[in-house]
């Protein structure tokens, strides 16, 4: 819209200037003829000087027309002047404008600049925060998957453990059977009890090592 107006207003101050031109040439020409009537009348007194009395009338008459002549051209003049300034109060008048058009131009311009860059800018951040975004639900997925897993472990741990415990009963009451009955053949054979109380202390450093592992699991 600015340009178009600035196009227009540019049309109507070259009018007006083929316009001003078209006065000037009009002034140029009745210049022209005042001349050429100035020159005839020079012309007319030295042809008819002597004959003065005679022509009286005549030279009269041309005086006349020369008063009218000169009335009118001034006339014209006056007109004319008028005109040009006019013409030219209404061209600056048209050029403050056009330069505030294109003032104001300028600064659309220099803001849409300015929108441009910060929508490039907000493109870019939401580009990185898509990204982020997409890490952090690799990573969820991630921790999801490492949850299940872990799931699983704690199950097959827990199963582990289970059957540890089981084995760590059965093996204490198996522990306990032999105990019992070394104890009763110590009670009938005296001469084996040393080598009986190393086996129990073995089973019992076993039982000790198997109990650390099951707190450790």
């Amino acid at each position: 819209k600015h340009e178009a107006k600035i196009k227009s207003l540019t049309d109507y101050m070259q009018n007006m200037e083929q316009k001003r031109r078209q006065l000037e040439e009009s002034q140029d020409s009745l210049n022209e003829e005042l001349a050429k009537l100035r020159a005839q009348e020079k012309m007319h007194e030295v042809s008819f000087k002597d004959k003065e009395k005679e022509h009286l009338t005549r030279l009269q008459d041309a005086e006349e027309m020369k008063k009218a002549l000169e009335q009118q051209m001034e006339t014209h003049r006056e007109a004319h002047q008028k005109q040009l300034s006019r013409l030219r109060d209404e061209i600056e008048e048209k050029q403050k404008i056009i330069d505030e058009i294109r003032d104001m131009n300028q600064k659309l311009q220099l803001e849409q600049e300015k929108l441009s860059a910060d929508y490039d800018k907000l493109k870019i951040e939401d580009q990185e925060r898509e990204m982020k975004l997409e890490k952090l639900i690799l990573l969820n997925d991630k921790r999801e998957q490492a949850r299940e897993d872990l799931k699983g472990l704690e199950e097959t741990v827990a199963r582990e453990l289970q059957t540890l415990h089981n084995l760590r009963k059965l093996f204490v009451q198996d522990l306990t059977t032999r105990v019992k009955k070394s104890v009763e053949l110590d009670s009938d054979d005296g001469g084996g009890s040393a080598a009986q109380k190393q086996k129990i202390s073995f089973l019992e450093n076993n039982l000790e090592q198997l109990t650390k592992v099951h707190k450790q699991v």
